[in-house]
């Protein structure tokens, strides 16, 4: 049996004191990360929509910062998440930076489709995203100069 430390790291966050085993408990799992990850794919829809390239770009690469950060903490998705983003994403993302806003509109329907199918491989079936009706209502989604 491994010897067990006498003593822990203790993090101070100022207002409390946590061992890495505590820090490592509230660290968020998927259920956390992904509502997160679906308010920056919901921004970039409705920026590419709007034409505004500097924001769609913005919102997707936080989206990817954040999918990169759930397989982190759940490495049980990296393979599935990367090739996600290496293929799905990707696309999407190609259509930005080009201005092809029509193949930015097909990609991007694609890329929802196959994010709901690696709910279902992940026996998640009863998680379907879909693109919200309206933009958000907390950004200016107008092209700016």
């Amino acid at each position: 049996m491994a010897d067990i430390p006498e003593h822990d790291h203790i993090i101070d966050t100022g207002k409390s004191r946590l061992t890495l085993e505590e820090l490592g408990a509230v660290q968020p799992g998927m259920a956390r990360v992904m509502p997160e990850v679906g308010q920056r794919i919901w921004k970039c829809y409705y920026a590419g929509k709007a034409h505004n390239k500097p924001l769609a770009r913005f919102q997707l690469k936080e989206a990817v910062n954040l999918m990169e950060m759930g397989v982190l903490l759940r490495p049980k998705y990296t393979d599935n998440m990367y090739k996600f983003i290496e293929e799905q994403v990707e696309k999407v993302k190609q259509a930005i930076e080009n201005e092809d806003w029509d193949g930015f509109e097909s990609a991007f329907h694609e890329m929802v489709d196959q994010a709901n199918a690696y709910h279902e491989l992940y026996d998640k079936a009863f998680l379907r995203w879909k693109i919200p009706e309206m933009p958000p209502p907390d950004l200016d989604m107008t092209p700016r100069g």
